[in-house]
């Protein structure tokens, strides 16, 4: 039964990846098909294997998946000796692992005859799936050749660990070559050890974006001056970091509720896409609210509200803020990074779908380093407490760094998983 719902997923895994390039073409954000021609001969599995010796290779999805592996992979890499190949499923994560040096290419579709081809072409001395990368054509194909696969930073959705075990024929085959599911927290792994032919290869190894989490120098004076030049100085801000067009409406409403108490109180937007920028600006104009564009601020005092139309900068304004609110949370797309601020010693504001970053969530939210807000009465009330009571701000500030702290310790903990895998040299 497994070997003939392999071979209907290979029939369906092309169609699937076709529909999902029709979506990306048909979505606002269509841009980012505009390397799909380029990229096809990669998707395909047509190009050189890797020259010399065998190499680690790493798959992960996107930009986020290939940092989070960035302190990670240049160690195991040194500690076996071997080269390292990242594979990932977006052109953005592609161009991440070119910046850390390494060779990186997108994946093959998830085809047996393709992933059985890479496979045979670039001879992997082992093979690490990155956070929610279950791929089945490309497990079987690495347990076919003898390719010791590890998930690593691994996680799972109840909704998804149900699909494995409702298919586990096909599971059981595809998870016959995983060597070791390295889980984020032991919700995850209660989950994994559920699974067909996971049961004993599950341990718990922690967040590899916690230790990758580094408060960056850069844009910080292009902030500072702009928040001199602005008449910022002195005012609190509330800072809405990743945020969706979705989530905004709330932000936004949740500001101007707390400026009631706090008039000086300052709003920084920080889209995370900004080729739905124009979408933010509607959602100002229609509430009559004045903004400046980063692009456009100049030496002039800005408006209370600043819409930030640059990458890079998140961190900066997370600098300068006083509350800081972390996107993805009150839509469908689960959350982005909620320790980053406090790495700058900042309470974080979220809503209540922040499955992507779950543990963390859970550790902020028991030790008030975080607070949850699904509404903008609810989020307004958070910022009131924050802005008008000094003892509670400092006691938050210090909650958010004592969790950072705490939930550091991954990359140290699956690098000895990993090697202790191996035979000794």
């Amino acid at each position: 039964m497994g070997y003939i719902l392999l071979f209907i997923y290979s029939l369906l895994a092309p169609v699937i990846a076709g529909l999902y390039a029709v979506f990306f073409l048909l979505s606002p954000r269509r841009a980012l098909m505009k390397g799909l021609g380029g990229e096809l001969k990669e998707r395909l599995a047509l190009g050189a294997g890797a020259p010399g010796p065998r190499p680690l290779w790493i798959h992960a999805a996107s930009m986020g998946e290939v940092k989070a592996i960035a302190k990670l992979a240049p160690e195991l890499a040194a500690a076996f000796k071997a080269p390292l190949l990242i594979t990932s499923s977006t052109s953005a994560g592609r161009a991440e692992a070119a910046r850390l040096g390494v060779r990186g290419l997108m994946a093959p579709l998830d085809f047996y005859p393709l992933a059985a081809n890479f496979i045979a072409k670039n001879r992997p001395l082992a093979l690490l799936l990155v956070e929610t990368e279950i791929w089945p054509a490309t497990l079987y194909a690495a347990a076919s050749y003898g390719v010791p696969v590890f998930m690593v930073n691994a996680r799972i959705s109840p909704s998804t660990a149900a699909l494995y075990r409702t298919i586990s024929p096909l599971s059981r085959l595809a998870f016959s070559g995983i060597k070791q599911v390295l889980a984020q927290t032991e919700e995850d792994a209660a989950r994994f050890r559920l699974l067909p032919g996971l049961e004993d290869k599950v341990s718990v190894t922690g967040n590899l974006k916690h230790d990758m989490l580094g408060a960056s120098a850069a844009g910080q004076d292009k902030v500072k001056e702009f928040i001199a030049a602005a008449g910022w100085r002195g005012a609190p801000v509330f800072t809405a970091g990743s945020s969706h067009p979705p989530e905004e409406p709330v932000l936004i409403d949740a500001w101007l509720e707390a400026r009631k108490k706090t008039p000086a109180l300052k709003l920084a937007i920080v889209p995370r896409h900004l080729e739905r920028i124009a979408e933010t600006e509607n959602i100002l104009n229609e509430r009559k609210v004045p903004f400046t564009r980063w692009s456009g601020a100049g030496a002039a005092p800005a408006a209370d509200c600043l819409l930030v139309d640059a990458m890079g900068l998140l961190q900066a304004f997370y600098a300068v803020s006083t509350v800081c609110f972390v996107g993805g949370t009150l839509d469908d797309t689960g959350g982005h990074n909620l320790l980053e601020p406090a790495l700058f010693a900042k309470p974080a504001l979220f809503g209540p779908n922040y499955r992507n970053a779950r543990h963390a969530g859970d550790v902020l939210l028991k030790e008030k380093g975080g607070f949850l807000a699904e509404t903008a009465p609810q989020m307004a009330e958070a910022l009131n407490l924050l802005l008008t009571d000094s003892a509670a701000l400092k006691t938050a500030q210090e909650n958010a760094l004592k969790v950072l702290s705490s939930l550091r310790g991954a990359t140290e903990r699956t690098k000895a998983a990993i090697r202790g895998s191996f035979p000794k040299n």
